[in-house]
């Protein structure tokens, strides 16, 4: 019997979807990474500890791009920022979001999708400056969220 054919997914072709962002062109994202703690049990008597989980946790997704002149997600960092000081809208549906990383193939067609709720931006960096380097300007930003799932 033969076996199926697997389609390796290609990590350099991929997009970033934010809701009621614009941005485009991110050199870097992810990882998109979860787990779950181990609640251990030990009982009078038993040689090994009872093993059950425990709480989920979701790493920060860091996103790269080239910097531009749009301030779009250095705005949504702000917001963030002015609800945490007390000076802006506290109410998390003003700044979470949700978004998604889409898989492409060489052609450009979506091949698969990750799903990201609740995000918000934790860290902005504007970029590193030095006069000697021969690279462009990055931005980065740290992404806080509730949970990920695939939708393919």
């Amino acid at each position: 019997m033969a076996g199926r054919v697997r389609r390796f997914r290609d990590k350099y072709k991929f997009l970033v979807e934010i809701d009621g962002i614009v941005q485009t062109g991110f050199q870097k994202a992810g990882p998109l990474r979860g787990s779950v703690g181990v609640i251990e049990h030990e009982e009078g008597g038993a040689l090994l500890p009872d093993k059950s989980p425990g709480k989920g946790r979701f790493e920060d997704i860091t996103l790269e791009w080239g910097a531009t002149e749009s301030l779009e997600i250095y705005n949504w960092f702000a917001q963030v920022l002015n609800a945490a000081q007390g000076t802006g809208g506290a109410d998390p549906d003003r700044y979470k979001r949700n978004m998604a990383i889409i898989e492409q193939d060489r052609a450009g067609r979506e091949v698969g999708r990750w799903n990201i709720y609740g995000a918000w931006p934790r860290e902005f960096e504007a970029g590193d400056w030095d006069n000697t380097s021969e690279e462009k300007l990055i931005r980065k930003v740290a992404l806080v969220y509730d949970y990920f799932e695939p939708a393919f």
